[in-house]
């Protein structure tokens, strides 16, 4: 558990967005900081050039606001002019010194006859670097210092021995003596430094509120253009991955990701695709397994079937050759019997007792050797007479038999009787044997009348088919999987119901000629027995089989 938010927080360190985010967060920065102090430099630059320039600029006012006091060596009004100056602005410090450096102007009167130190500020770019004022640039006329701590901004002006002051008859000077003094003005800029100071406050602050704007935007450009479209391909791959293929990648206006969505839509409707064929061959595949294991089933039913019926045939051969001569013989001398009681002159009721003793003695007996024979039959232990023969006449014959019987039922015969029919090789009374058995069956089923329907055509190259259907009750599934099983029957017990041996010995007869019998039936919506025997081949068991 506590190895996920690690993992988490390192993923969302590791991801694209993140880095990519933070990556133009720090770059902005840099550059906003950059940029920050790159203006406040130049903002403070201009600034002291501004100051400079206006601190000569009233330099040279002052100067002309006290030239004709100095032309006229007017002392009284001088010093009244400088007082008079430094009490109007208060951030203006005004004194004159000679050459020799003793002040002899100041606005401060404490400083009267004072000497400058040669290396203060005023005086060591002239003295020290041994350069005349006069010929000092202006740029070099000015300083920047610090008075008691309030900061402050001197210029120095060379006071020249004009013409005018040479030939003045108050105080002469020699024409020789070019510099007669130095107007030093200082100006206090504390006002300046605490404008630039606030305009340095706001341009940072405006630097880090333009920051702030730019890290917002960034963050809602990346967010919308890099995270969303992102987490909406995870989305879609991640769908994709749990089987959901109808996802898509959908949202995104940028180039490169409706791209990359576009090859992903592509490869989900490939996977939609490839998913519908493998569902589709997968239940063709369910459906013909299905399909292989109920033939497989029907096919080891149909061995079952055989093989019970060759067990059946082998137990009814035996049987009945067993019990037939007993039989034979039973029938016989009930006759004999039978004869001589009927023949006596007397009709007692002990002789009509004995004649009928006698007569169902013979009836069942002579019942007990059909079934016999039939038992015979189904066990293949008759002769079989094989000849080629018309399966339409075959049919033909078969109804014509059974003509009264249908009459009687109501049943109406439709024939389909594909004409020029093949010929087959079999024991036609074998087959009409059993065309009648499956005709007789359809008739019994259908007690209050119906259709009878018999059709034949070609089974491929080498086969006829004939169908055999009726619209009477039917059967279900459980009653259709025992019909060819001896001594099933449904008629019921009694005499005129059956023995069940009928279809037994249908299915007999077909197997003995290769052929097969299959039928279909519902409740209620009648049966159809298809029989398909072969064309010109010889059928088990030989003529004269015993």
């Amino acid at each position: 558990m506590n190895g996920e938010p690690s993992s988490v927080w390192r993923w969302r360190f590791n991801s694209l967005t993140f880095r990519l985010t933070g990556t133009l967060i720090v770059a902005l920065a840099l550059l906003l900081t950059l940029t920050a102090v790159v203006q406040v430099g130049l903002q403070e630059r201009c600034a002291r050039e501004a100051a400079r320039i206006n601190a000569l600029a009233m330099s040279e006012t002052l100067y002309g606001a006290l030239h004709t006091a100095m032309l006229n060596n007017d002392r009284e009004g001088l010093h009244a002019a400088v007082r008079n100056i430094t009490e109007h602005d208060p951030n203006v410090r005004l004194r004159i010194f000679n050459k020799e450096g003793i002040i002899v102007f100041s606005s401060e009167p404490r400083e009267l006859g004072t000497r400058l130190d040669m290396r203060s500020e005023a005086c060591f770019k002239c003295h020290l670097a041994d350069r005349p004022i006069a010929k000092l640039p202006p740029g070099d006329r000015t300083r920047s210092f610090s008075v008691g701590g309030v900061p402050a901004m001197g210029v120095i002006l060379p006071i020249a021995n004009e013409p005018a002051c040479a030939n003045a008859a108050c105080h002469a000077h020699p024409a020789s003596k070019s510099l007669l003094g130095v107007l030093d003005v200082t100006l206090f800029v504390s006002q300046l430094e605490e404008a630039r100071r606030q305009t340095t406050l706001l341009m940072l602050g405006t630097t880090g509120c333009v920051l702030v704007l730019v890290v917002g935007v960034v963050l809602l450009v990346v967010r919308g253009s890099v995270h969303r479209p992102i987490r909406a391909l995870t989305r879609t791959l991640g769908a994709l991955g749990t089987g959901d293929y109808s996802a898509r990648f959908e949202g995104s206006t940028i180039a490169e990701f409706a791209q990359l969505g576009g090859e992903v839509n592509a490869m989900a409707q490939a996977l939609e695709r490839a998913n519908t064929e493998l569902v589709g061959w997968a239940q063709t595949l369910e459906r013909r397994v299905e399909e292989k294991t109920a033939e497989l089933r029907q096919a080891q039913e149909q061995m079952v079937r055989v093989e019970r019926m060759a067990s059946l045939g082998k137990l009814a051969a035996v049987v009945a050759h067993e019990i037939n001569n007993p039989l034979a013989s039973v029938v016989t001398y009930s006759k004999v019997l039978l004869r001589r009681w009927s023949s006596r002159a007397d009709a007692s009721d002990e002789t009509h007792e004995a004649v009928g003793i006698l007569g169902a003695i013979a009836s069942e007996s002579a019942r007990c050797g059909e079934i016999v024979s039939n038992l015979l039959l189904f066990a293949r232990r008759t002769g079989s007479r094989m000849e080629p023969t018309d399966v339409n006449e075959v049919i033909n014959r078969s109804l014509f038999l059974i003509k009264h019987k249908m009459d009687l039922a109501q049943v109406k015969v439709e024939l389909d009787l594909l004409p020029a029919m093949p010929a087959v090789m079999c024991d036609p009374a074998q087959i009409e044997q059993a065309l009648l058995a499956l005709c007789i069956n359809a008739v019994e089923a259908m007690p209050n009348g119906g259709t009878l329907t018999l059709r034949t055509a070609k089974a491929g190259d080498a086969g006829v088919r004939v169908v055999v259907e009726d619209n009477g009750i039917g059967m279900d599934n459980e009653v259709r999987t025992h019909i060819f099983e001896p001594f099933f029957t449904t008629k019921g017990e009694g005499e005129g119901k059956g023995l069940g041996l009928g279809l037994a010995v249908v299915y007999g007869i077909v197997q003995r000629h290769n052929g097969s019998i299959d039928v279909a039936s519902a409740p209620g919506q009648g049966t159809r027995f298809t029989v398909t025997l072969p064309t010109g081949l010889t059928p088990t068991g030989g003529a004269g089989e015993r």
